[in-house]
């Protein structure tokens, strides 16, 4: 019994603490273009649904800069566009395999707007989460805080910014959520391009040289 309501208290601090979160994030997304969130959760009915929510300038910044200005004309519009942009710009695959679907999304315009949808297709293991949003990536200082409040997911917060692409891969080992970081390609191929340019005016200025010899 008392096992129980210690769990019950837990639960309860738990939750408190998660919405006076929410309620400080959202207050700051209202405000700034540059913070959004999105929660993931479970209703008393068993649907699955995500919560994107951010600034109705973040919205209107990456619709104008897609699409270009004046591309809408009545906030209807302004909707059609943004769910185009959220189907094109967000995804989420678990165990590298599932690649789950939104059904019947919607907008919400606001001074905070949000975007809803319920989430099918969610196996009953997962092991690895893989999330990509790109819904703000033109926003230049763009921050998504992530939070799963589902049984089986992981219980802490994630930022997605461009430090990890905007994307977050996730992995349970040993009953702990892994954060998995990718190795930087294009850092590389940067490398080996200035090289192949440095060799080639290596190339250029030992054949000028030689050219000048000979004619010497």
């Amino acid at each position: 019994m008392v096992y129980v309501v210690n769990m019950l208290y837990k639960k309860t601090i738990l939750k408190t603490i998660i919405c006076s979160l929410l309620l400080v994030s959202n207050f700051i997304m209202a405000h700034s273009p540059d913070f959004s969130n999105i929660i993931i959760s479970k209703t008393d009915n068993g649907q699955v649904i995500i919560q994107i929510n951010a600034s109705l300038t973040a919205f209107q910044h990456e619709i104008n800069y897609v699409n270009g200005e004046g591309a809408y004309k009545t906030p209807e519009e302004f909707q059609n566009l943004v769910l185009d942009h959220f189907k094109n710009n967000f995804s989420i695959v678990l165990n590298e395999k599932d690649t789950l679907q939104f059904i019947n999304p919607k907008v919400f315009l606001g001074h905070g707007t949000k975007i809803v949808s319920e989430i099918i297709g969610i196996p009953e293991t997962v092991n690895v989460i893989q999330l990509k949003n790109n819904l703000f990536k033109d926003i230049v200082n763009n921050q998504s805080m992530l939070i799963f409040l589902i049984d089986g997911f992981p219980k802490e917060k994630y930022t997605l910014d461009r430090d990890n692409k905007q994307q977050i891969d996730l992995q349970l080992k040993n009953d702990t959520w892994v954060q998995v970081t990718h190795e930087n390609s294009s850092f590389d191929y940067k490398y080996i391009l200035l090289s192949i340019g440095i060799l080639f005016i290596v190339f250029i200025l030992f054949y000028l040289i030689k050219k000048r010899q000979t004619k010497n």
